[in-house]
């Protein structure tokens, strides 16, 4: 291989390793160890009638101002939250997320495709908009949510499986046209 051609994947590597790195926290485990950790700790009850319903109601109504009520009422203390972009077995933590994104004017709707039960685990797959006040662009994504319930019926467990990179991380101008610059090299290679 030429020196020409190793250069610009050289680089690519060394930006996205830097970005990666920029992003992430050697204090705490990585997110599949916290979710496999987590996930072998979590006795979880029986689900309660109507739980994917509830579920998608309350993403759809995010952007009301009882959020802080309506988290309280969905996700049981504690809890162990992770939507791939934010982890947290905390409550308090987990409300002020939310209504970060409920003051910062969130809409979104959630799209139920299908809900699937294998033993204590509730598995949702859905299609999901968020869009925002400020006139940005819409995000569309998919994705699938793994759900376990105390017994009081709250979610004990909350791992969401989604692509971050087109419903997030596009939306970020330089990140989102270096995520599209890494993807026409990859595309190339093949």
């Amino acid at each position: 291989m030429s020196t020409a051609a190793t250069l610009p994947r050289l680089l690519t590597a060394l930006a996205m390793t830097t970005l990666l790195g920029a992003c992430s926290s050697n204090s705490e485990p990585r997110y599949p160890e916290r979710y496999e950790q987590t996930l072998d700790t979590v006795v979880a009850a029986p689900i309660p009638d109507q739980a994917a319903q509830r579920f998608v109601a309350f993403f759809t109504s995010i952007d009301r101002p009882d959020v802080a009520a309506r988290v309280e009422a969905l996700y049981g203390s504690p809890v162990y939250f992770s939507d791939t972009l934010f982890v947290t077995e905390d409550r308090g933590a987990l409300t002020r997320h939310f209504e970060r994104l409920s003051s910062r004017g969130a809409h979104i709707e959630v799209d139920l495709d299908d809900a699937v039960i294998s033993g204590t685990d509730l598995y949702l797959r859905w299609r999901m908009r968020v869009t925002f006040p400020n006139g940005g662009p819409e995000s569309r994504t998919i994705g699938m949510t793994q759900l376990r319930f105390d017994e009081s019926g709250r979610i004990r467990f909350h791992q969401d499986f989604w692509d971050s990179s087109e419903g997030v991380y596009r939306q970020i101008p330089v990140l989102g046209w270096f995520i599209g610059l890494v993807e026409k090299r990859i595309a190339q290679e093949h």
